[in-house]
């Protein structure tokens, strides 16, 4: 399997947890339906396409814990008084206009998060994409999550990525709790901090998506894990999402 390796980084960013009510907190990282939609924005392919055409497709994800900030949003409750079709030269303001119904709402943004994703879609997207974050050329921008959070992407490295026998390795990504087993022991005595997360994996044309849960290390240091779905590609051993 071939892999390609990108830096996905940015100001603020904010990925809007699924069992956010009334605030809107995030998750520290972005799901795999997020990465697919970054992809399919650098290949120029429509909102719910990526799902679809880019399957089956690998993602692996590492990152640090980012920082956070919670920060106040304005959302209006109903859309502002109508201008007229025409204006006069002698036209003046109302002296009173439609009051605004509006609120304030807490949202969670990420501060500086840096993660390396690595991938790998089917052809003809494969080579398509390696060229574009090679060139930095993408149809349209990438962001982390909302639109106004641009995301930058740094081409890194392509390369083979191996599949490795059943074992105990230390894994460099977030992988699904499903598809190993943490090696407690080694865990404490490497003072490693875990995290545990359930997100979004898929999501149908339909938008119905499926949740996944997952474990990653605060500081983005190797877990050891027992397992047989790991990959070798360079120095790093792999999980996907």
């Amino acid at each position: 399997m071939r892999l390609i390796s990108f830096r996905l980084s940015g100001r603020y960013g904010h990925f809007l947890r699924a069992e956010g009510g009334a605030s809107a907190p995030t998750y520290p990282v972005p799901p795999r339906t997020v990465i697919l939609g970054i992809i399919g924005a650098v290949l120029g392919l429509e909102k719910d396409q990526p799902q679809s055409l880019l399957q089956p497709a690998c993602i692996a994800l590492s990152g640090k814990l980012p920082q956070t900030h919670w920060h106040k949003a304005k959302l209006r409750k109903d859309p502002p008084a109508a201008l007229p079709r025409t204006v006069k030269k002698s036209h003046r303001s109302p002296r009173t206009t439609k009051p605004e119904k509006a609120t304030l709402i807490g949202q969670e943004w990420l501060l500086n998060p840096v993660y390396t994703v690595w991938v790998s879609v089917p052809e003809p997207y494969f080579g398509e994409l390696e060229e574009r974050l090679m060139k930095r050329r993408w149809h349209f921008q990438p962001s982390l999550g909302l639109s106004e959070m641009m995301a930058e992407l740094t081409y890194l490295k392509s390369g083979e990525a191996s599949s490795l026998s059943e074992g105990s390795y230390h894994v460099n990504s977030i992988f699904p709790q499903k598809n190993g087993r943490l090696d407690t022991d080694k865990i404490f005595e490497d003072e490693l901090v875990i995290h545990f997360l359930r997100m979004p994996r898929t999501v149908t044309p339909d938008r119905v998506f499926s949740h996944e849960n997952y474990f990653m290390e605060r500081d983005a240091r190797p877990v050891p894990v027992e397992t047989d779905q790991a990959f070798q590609t360079h120095s790093e051993v792999l999980m996907f999402l």
